[in-house]
């Protein structure tokens, strides 16, 4: 497993950008205890996903919308909301011992 980021630097509602096992962005979110993981850049015009806004969607489902043109996607399954014409690629996540994890990794 790759290890992201410690539980501890993320507080409910942030987002926090991260080094992936290649070097790459990727952005851990947490939402009260559910921690997720997407690309760090928005497929759109690459804007960095770290300055994004968390928010839910009608089902209370946990959203990141980008802050250049307000791209959105449920972090769940990376689905594309509103506007948004590219669905995130997200990433499962484990925790264990205060350590966010990418699963599988």
């Amino acid at each position: 497993m790759h290890p992201l980021c410690k539980t501890a630097d993320l507080q409910d509602g942030e987002v926090l950008e991260c080094e992936g096992p290649g070097g790459e962005a990727i952005v851990v979110a947490r939402a009260g205890e559910s921690y997720f993981a997407a690309d760090g850049v928005c497929p759109h015009q690459a804007a960095p996903l770290a300055d994004g806004e968390l928010g839910e969607d009608e089902n209370g489902k946990c959203t990141l919308t980008c802050c250049l043109h307000f791209w959105s996607w449920r972090l769940e399954d990376g689905a594309p909301l509103d506007d948004a014409e590219e669905a995130l690629k997200v990433y499962a996540v484990r925790v264990e011992d205060g350590t966010v994890y990418l699963a599988g990794e």
